[in-house]
């Protein structure tokens, strides 16, 4: 008896609750008295709702930042890449504008020539204080012939002393076994220019004491012997010595020709 008192009193409750319930969501839907206590209570499980949903949020956030950091990462290692392909690009393209220049230069200095010339590239360098020679790109087939004097786009670097076809061998002024005729612009007085194993040094020796000689004094060939044209810039004198006891003086020149770092040149032919 006393658990079926018991049934139908949970049933009444229950009975009880649904009809409050449903009387409660009408009263809510036609009249909104209820929507003030479900915002309140809405805002008091806020705290709840975060907390609950943290760890998934978290996770996501997470993973978000890890893969925009690698992203970043990998990113900035091509950006990196790039930057060392354009730099190497920049280089090359410093190089060429400077080669043109150059070229420039020559192509400009065999318009003021009255003499033809070929224009020539180095292949190789053979330079010590014994021997200072070069080998150039053109040989008897395109007219180069022993004897023929070679210049850069500043001055007399030497003269032809093998010819192959394809290349040819180039003696430098610097070269302690070549001498050069020589004139000194301002007074005229002539000499010959010796070289010295060094590409930055000429020697003129046993010039009298009284020779009109003075240091910045430019040098340019005199024609004298036929193997270099005349008037061509030759050095500039840069030291004298006097030797008081012989009575004669020791001129030092720096060469006006850029032997040691010029990569193009002109072969001269002299006209007939």
């Amino acid at each position: 008896m006393k658990t079926i008192i018991e049934v139908r009193g949970s049933s009444v409750q229950a009975l009880f609750l649904i009809v409050l319930s449903i009387t409660m969501m009408v009263v809510d839907h036609r009249f909104q008295h209820l929507e003030i206590v479900r915002t309140n209570v809405s805002l008091a499980l806020s705290p709840i709702r975060y907390l609950v949903s943290l760890p998934s949020t978290g996770g996501n956030w997470l993973g978000e930042w890890f893969t925009s950091h690698t992203e970043l990462l990998n990113e900035n290692e091509e950006l990196k890449a790039q930057g060392r392909i354009l730099n190497a690009r920049l280089q090359k393209l410093e190089i060429l504008a400077e080669e043109n220049a150059r070229l420039r230069n020559l192509l400009g200095s065999s318009r003021k020539i009255a003499d033809d010339v070929i224009v020539a590239e180095l292949l190789s360098v053979d330079q010590n204080p014994y021997s200072q020679l070069i080998e150039i790109n053109r040989g008897s087939s395109d007219g180069v012939e022993i004897g023929h004097a070679v210049i850069d786009d500043f001055g007399i670097m030497g003269q032809v002393i093998h010819v192959n076809a394809q290349s040819a061998t180039i003696i430098l002024i610097s070269d302690p076994e070549h001498a050069i005729p020589v004139q000194f612009i301002r007074s005229g007085t002539r000499s010959v220019a010796f070289g010295r194993g060094s590409t930055r040094q000429l020697e003129l020796r046993y010039l009298p004491a009284t020779a009109d000689i003075k240091i910045d004094d430019e040098l340019v060939t005199s024609g004298l012997g036929g193997r270099f044209p005349p008037d061509y810039p030759v050095a500039t004198v840069t030291a004298i010595t006097e030797d008081r006891v012989l009575g004669f003086v020791s001129v030092f020149a720096q060469p006006k020709a850029r032997l040691d770092s010029s990569r193009e040149v002109l072969v001269i032919k002299p006209r007939q």
